[in-house]
């Protein structure tokens, strides 16, 4: 199987990020406490889903979602501060009205700037990022960047057979401008006269792209690989 990463729902709109830095007054440690709005859409506004999170040096503690009505923790301090704002009816009801009140209007200022049908191509790039000159087998890296939706499938195949048993993968990161990255990783064998290919499908794409990596042995002759040669081929 490939593997295929996608949002929950086709838009995300990050309203506004509040971001607060102090100090510990004892031991006088650095900390970030953040809290981000997040507007959910799918099929335009005909439903949208709210979500307040709430982080503490980058680990998020608790969130409010709009699909359940109320605060979820994931941490010991998220647990007693959601228990504590679930208990507050009148708050609990301003961080549904959210829904109405601040991401349906938004969502007109985003349609205006092109966002939601926004499509960015990734581009593609092969490495050899773990090479063991006791093992036959070595790690190839296919870091797909840059590209918008989220929703993406990225395949590997080795002398055109699809490979699935030895690849991983990194998660869906955010690149901070509205695109994002995935690297999907292939642990196999390398020898002469093989060709590796990367190929991705994203909504970007009228066809999937390919990248192809063939070894070279080394000027000693000996059966090691030393670099490759990426190529982009956009189509079949």
């Amino acid at each position: 199987t490939a593997f295929i990463f996608f949002t929950a729902l086709p838009f995300v709109l990050f309203l506004h990020i509040d971001i607060i830095h102090g100090e510990y007054t004892v031991e006088s440690a650095d900390y970030v406490i953040e809290q981000k709005a997040e507007c959910h859409y799918m099929n335009g506004t005909q439903r949208v889903r709210f979500l307040n999170r709430y982080f503490y040096n980058e680990e998020e503690d608790l969130y409010f979602d709009s699909d359940v009505g109320y605060f979820i923790a994931k941490t010991e301090f998220g647990r007693i501060q959601a228990e504590y704002w679930n208990k507050n009816k009148d708050y609990i009801e301003q961080r549904k009205a959210a829904v109405l009140t601040l991401c349906i209007p938004n969502y007109g200022t985003a349609e205006n700037s092109g966002i939601p049908g926004r499509r960015v191509k990734p581009t593609i790039k092969i490495s050899l990022i773990h090479e063991d000159p006791h093992s036959e087998y070595h790690m190839l890296a296919c870091n797909v960047n840059g590209f918008y939706p989220s929703e993406i499938e990225v395949k590997w195949y080795r002398n055109g057979v699809e490979e699935t048993a030895q690849v991983q993968s990194t998660d869906i990161l955010q690149n901070g401008d509205w695109t994002f990255q995935v690297l999907v990783m292939l642990e196999t064998e390398i020898t002469k006269g093989d060709s590796f290919t990367c190929e991705v499908l994203h909504s970007s794409l009228e066809t999937p792209a390919r990248v192809y990596w063939h070894p070279q042995e080394s000027d000693s002759g000996k059966k090691k690989v030393v670099t490759g040669i990426v190529g982009f081929v956009l189509g079949t």
